[in-house]
């Protein structure tokens, strides 16, 4: 067995900071680069509480994530504010029990951690520049929307058009503040539906909705509600929604990869409305129902204009499946 003396120099001799400690915070143990971040030499520290360097705020943070240390599942990391000699510092910390009491409760503790201050700095202002744009983008479609309301009032345009470019940007600006929500990493399968379908209105019992739990990317989010907005305006003008008795059900379902992602295969049918007749000519809608997920996705479109009810299955990749 390697003498005691060894052990200490190939601790410190790591960059990374070391401490040991029992459950009530007492320090059995820290190597050179710990001791050096506080400024004191490693044995000054020995049984001493570490609580006195975790930053105040971030005590119940901590606490709690280290009470979810148990022998199933001995090992977590956290990140927290940690109090060196040159100020709070971020520190992400690998934390592994080491040993457990007849309850299962650990006794004893090691946690490994390397200084992430610059990083978080960073996310910091990234979140801040993201929310900057997401109030500009914001601001400018309502600028987009008024413009149009001014430059179209009085005019012998009629109302419709208007109002539907107006539903447009609407639902162009659900899908930005569904990724808003996310800092644009993208969004849920069920959100994209909800914000497809806001024209509808809010628990419309001709709607039938469901599928897994699954993420489309951000491309994915923008394209899918306006593609989901243009097939319920459609609906609601001449299919299934716009009689009282018609259906229309929205189901999706995920093929995974071996890569990790999947994908999404989204089935719109209607039923119960009017008989349906096969358009004769392609406006702005059905372009964009027919165009969008092939061109911007690399996905597919297929529509079938069936007298019982239009169908239109979408298919596109790069789809998490989450865990349940």
């Amino acid at each position: 067995m390697p003498d005691k003396a060894l052990l200490r120099e190939i601790l410190d001799a790591q960059l990374e900071m070391v401490c040991r400690f029992t459950a009530d915070g007492t320090i059995l143990f820290v190597n050179r680069a710990y001791a050096a971040s506080i400024g004191h030499a490693p044995d000054e520290l020995t049984g001493r509480n570490l609580w006195v360097y975790v930053t105040e705020e971030d005590h119940t943070h901590v606490s709690q994530m280290l009470d979810q240390l148990t022998p199933a599942a001995p090992e977590l990391t956290i990140e927290n504010r940690f109090e060196t000699a040159q100020g709070p510092r971020w520190v992400l910390w690998r934390n592994h029990a080491l040993a457990f009491d007849d309850a299962g409760r650990w006794c004893e503790a090691q946690s490994t951690g390397i200084d992430i201050t610059e990083r978080k700095q960073l996310e910091e202002q990234l979140e801040l520049l993201v929310g900057e744009l997401n109030h500009r983008v914001k601001n400018t479609l309502m600028v987009v929307q008024a413009m149009a309301h001014q430059t179209f009032r009085g005019t012998d345009l009629p109302a419709q058009p208007v109002a539907t470019f107006n539903n447009r940007l609407t639902a162009l600006s659900g899908a930005h503040d569904a990724l808003s929500r996310t800092s644009w990493t993208g969004a849920t399968m069920a959100e994209i539906v909800r914000q497809g379908l806001l024209i509808c209105g809010t628990g419309d019992m001709r709607l039938d909705i469901g599928g897994p739990e699954v993420l489309l990317p951000s491309n994915a989010t923008v394209s899918l509600v306006m593609v989901l907005h243009e097939l319920a305006t459609n609906a609601m003008k001449y299919g299934a929604l716009s009689t009282m008795v018609g259906k229309v059900s929205i189901k999706w379902a995920v093929e995974p990869h071996a890569d990790g992602t999947g994908t999404v295969t989204i089935d719109w049918q209607e039923s119960g409305g009017p008989e349906v007749v096969k358009p004769t000519r392609r406006g702005f809608g059905s372009r964009l129902v027919s165009d969008a997920v092939p061109r911007q996705l690399g996905g597919s479109v297929l529509l079938d204009y069936a007298p019982t009810g239009l169908h239109c299955r979408i298919s596109v990749p790069g789809a998490t499946c989450v865990a349940e």
